[in-house]
């Protein structure tokens, strides 16, 4: 989508040559986000928490969970034991569900006062156990899954504000976004584009005179209450692309080949749109899709080796992350570590750390699993080995990877993230690649699963046209 995007100019040239863009100002500095609410649906049946209690999203380690009271289920944070809770509750009151407020940072917080509890990590079964207040275990371990059916939100008052990022050269794409902007003004909300677009499309700003155009400077997170994409899994990618950090929830409609990430359909625009601005504020489901940080560390020059020598360059990945031997005819020779051991090396074309929503991308082509949204994990897939025995694996979402190019490889690898060039590795240079603290929250048309499962056997015909067994 946009070869001239965040990543061009960082190939191949020492930072302190490449070109600086002016800095421009800030455009949307009156413009202030909605904060919406985020539960879960259900819980296991097994779990003591009642079905409509929401109880602890697995959204990022870094989430700050605050509630105006105890969470019911978590009793073992408390001072006062369950039976003294049971007692101090009225049984005829029902118990009503804390939503989670996320606004500005992500932050998920109540309006009440604020109790703090542990992080939200993995496994969520062991989140409030340490070695102050280690879990005890007298009849053998019995956990509970921490994990819910899916995610649900609200806005806590109506949008007012939605980015849109269309698919360029398509006629019909961008006779639709005409249309959705215009019924967006006609409700009420500003509409928020691209500066490029409303440069290629200047009846933009003479027929919707309220649509307005972003800024480098802007931070989108804190402005932004929707953003719709009308395209394929590559406008998505994009339009992710343009949140370095938290980012609001995603509309995604179809206009593209595939539409793995794309569950609306183009021609009913009208009536999930209509639903979802509905004064009635329907909460919707979602799912909240793991993006990777990528982190990478070269060398400066050719020589040398201190830490001054070396540039640090960050960026957000949807899909995965390909390190590869680039213009070499040569096979490249990568060593992977993760979690600070050294675990293998590879020689091969190249290696792909994948998110599961990048796992029916690259990483399936190069034979990896497909794997569900809502998996806690990241896959490492090779990509034509030269050892027939090197196999795909999946790794826990906890575990830092880390590929690097070691000094006595014949030649040295480039680096990929969502299908976009954007470095070149040098001898001793390296990747480190961790989850993000920032997911992807994309609304569902049914659910997390079903809308997965529909993409699969739609855009891949999973295990359709096979005659049943008699």
């Amino acid at each position: 989508i946009q070869e001239a995007g965040p990543l061009a100019g960082l190939l191949d040239t020492p930072g302190s040559q490449r070109r600086q863009p002016t800095p421009e100002q800030p455009r949307l500095q009156d413009l202030k986000a909605t904060p919406w609410v985020l539960w879960q649906e259900s819980l296991s049946e097994t779990s003591s928490c009642p079905p409509n209690f929401p109880g602890f999203p697995r959204i990022g380690s870094d989430m700050e969970l605050v509630f105006e009271d105890k969470p019911p289920c978590f009793d073992n944070f408390s001072s006062k034991s369950s039976s003294e809770a049971a007692e101090a509750e009225d049984e005829n009151t029902p118990r009503k569900p804390l939503p989670l407020e996320v606004k500005g940072e992500r932050r998920i917080q109540s309006p009440m006062t604020p109790t703090r509890y542990p992080n939200v990590g993995s496994p969520g079964a062991f989140a409030g156990c340490s070695r102050d207040a280690p879990m005890v275990v007298n009849e053998g371990l019995t956990v509970e899954s921490n994990s819910a059916k899916s995610l649900v939100m609200q806005w806590q008052e109506r949008p007012s504000t939605v980015l849109l990022i269309a698919k360029p050269g398509d006629p019909v794409v961008m006779a639709t976004l005409q249309d959705i902007a215009a019924w967006l003004s006609s409700q009420g909300v500003t509409t928020v584009v691209e500066p490029q677009l409303l440069a290629d499309q200047p009846v933009l700003k003479s027929v919707l005179t309220g649509t307005r155009a972003f800024s480098t400077s802007d931070d989108l997170a804190n402005h932004i209450d929707l953003v719709i994409t009308i395209g394929g899994d590559g406008t998505l990618t994009w339009a992710v692309s343009l949140f370095t950090g938290a980012m609001p929830p995603v509309l995604s409609f179809a206009a593209g080949s595939l539409g793995f990430l794309t569950p609306f359909p183009l021609d009913g625009w009208v009536r999930t749109l209509t639903k979802l601005f509905s004064p009635q504020r329907t909460p919707v489901p979602l799912v909240c899709r793991m993006r990777l940080k990528v982190v990478v560390r070269r060398r400066k020059t050719n020589s040398g080796g201190d830490a001054s020598d070396f540039e640090t360059l960050e960026v957000q990945c949807l899909n995965e992350v390909l390190v590869h031997r680039g213009r070499s005819g040569n096979l490249a020779k990568l060593d992977i570590g993760v979690d600070g051991e050294k675990v293998t090396m590879l020689q091969g074309d190249g290696v792909i750390l994948a998110t599961p929503t990048g796992s029916t991308a690259y990483s399936l082509s190069a034979g990896g699993s497909m794997a569900h949204p809502g998996v806690p994990g990241i896959l490492l897939t090779p990509v034509s080995p030269h050892s027939l025995s090197f196999r795909p694996a999946v790794l826990p979402d906890s575990s830092i990877i880390s590929v690097g190019v070691p000094l006595n490889a014949r030649s040295g690898a480039a680096l990929s993230v969502d299908g976009k060039e954007f470095c070149v590795l040098r001898l001793g240079d390296a990747v480190e690649v961790s989850v993000s603290r920032h997911p992807v929250p994309t609304i569902c048309k049914a659910t997390g699963t079903a809308d997965w499962f529909a993409s699969v056997q739609g855009a891949l015909q999973w295990n359709l046209g096979r005659a049943e067994q008699k």
